[in-house]
């Protein structure tokens, strides 16, 4: 337990850390005026957008120092346990400043107690899925290319995946895809949070093709599917950090 803290420090130590206070109030900036709902999906979207690289370049780094791995190795506890800890910690200390960010965001945006409340939810399970794979990626490569891992996995879930998923329903629209579809739809945490996070602000209007597929195959207009699904991932994500660090040559 006394690395949780330790990586928590040792991330707040680095003074870009601390950037989500001032640059989320200024990303709210963007979103005045235009209704909460719009606001908090678009101030979302940004952070889905900005938030992985961001957690991606600060704590690959910090999780892949050989020294810690010859020092949890001689330790009597698992080292695979020791790591996760480190995880954790820097999970923690990614959390202090973007819940800062995002409660002065919602501020200056003059959002109600609900929509602001979802922001904050939202925003830290976007988090937490980053910090999971960062774990994962970081307890079994170079720091080099956990780093690339990392990136491209951004790419795949963030830049990529609309138009790869439209694309292949338009150009195999002859061929049953609904149970390939509806897999696609279920891997992606990150868009299943923005389609909740739309129906619980009742503007279900912009749930793009994510939501639409979630409707056909699973009659879903609401509920807690996104936080299940967020779960998994993270869960998965530690589970997997965990099993990759302990089967790594050290």
């Amino acid at each position: 337990m006394a690395l949780l803290p330790l990586y928590a420090k040792a991330l707040l130590r680095n003074p870009w850390a601390l950037a989500p206070v001032v640059l989320l109030p200024l990303l709210a900036l963007a979103f005045l005026g235009r209704g909460e709902a719009v606001a908090v999906v678009s101030l979302f979207a940004s952070l889905a957008l900005l938030l992985p690289p961001f957690v991606l370049a600060l704590s690959v780094p910090l999780l892949t120092l050989r020294e810690d791995w010859a020092f949890w190795a001689g330790m009597p506890q698992s080292p695979a346990q020791l790591y996760l800890f480190g995880v954790l910690g820097v999970g923690l200390g990614f959390s202090l400043p973007i819940l800062a960010g995002l409660a002065l965001a919602a501020g200056l945006l003059g959002l109600g107690s609900k929509a602001a409340s979802l922001l904050m939810l939202s925003g830290l399970g976007l988090l937490w899925v980053w910090v999971a794979l960062a774990g994962w990626v970081g307890a079994g490569l170079e720091p080099a290319r956990a780093l690339g891992v990392g990136l491209l996995a951004w790419g795949m879930l963030v830049l990529a995946y609309d138009p790869l998923v439209v694309g292949l329903a338009v150009a195999l629209r002859d061929y049953p895809l609904e149970g390939f579809l509806l897999s696609a739809v279920l891997l992606n945490p990150l868009e299943m949070f923005r389609v909740g996070l739309l129906y619980a602000l009742e503007a279900p209007v912009l749930v793009g093709p994510t939501g639409y597929l979630l409707k056909e195959f699973l009659g879903y207009t609401g509920g807690l599917l996104p936080v299940a699904v967020g779960l998994l991932a993270i869960g998965m994500g530690f589970f997997g950090a965990g099993w990759r660090f302990t089967r790594r040559d050290r």
